[in-house]
């Protein structure tokens, strides 16, 4: 196999990773919510590493799906350009 396909198998496997810690965030935040639809907290503390826990997760899924979409459109790119 050539660096290429591994490349291509590397950022097809990244894209669905990155969309279940999407989905992954989106569920722990709907089980916070109360009645109103707020979430809640017990404490700041809490609050504040739920925060910084979901914050890299959502910025490290969305640079996941950036790489493995750009892996792939580079793959296509280099396959129909020869």
């Amino acid at each position: 196999m050539e660096d290429a396909e591994i490349v291509l198998m590397f950022s097809l496997l990244m894209i669905p990773a990155a969309i279940w810690l999407q989905l992954w965030v989106k569920n722990r935040r709907e089980k916070r919510r109360n009645e109103l639809g707020e979430e809640e907290f017990e404490n700041t503390a809490r609050a504040f590493g739920s925060i910084i826990l979901e914050g890299t997760a959502i910025v490290g899924g969305l640079i996941m799906i950036i790489m493995g979409s750009s892996g792939v459109l580079k793959y296509v790119l280099n396959f129909y350009n020869t």
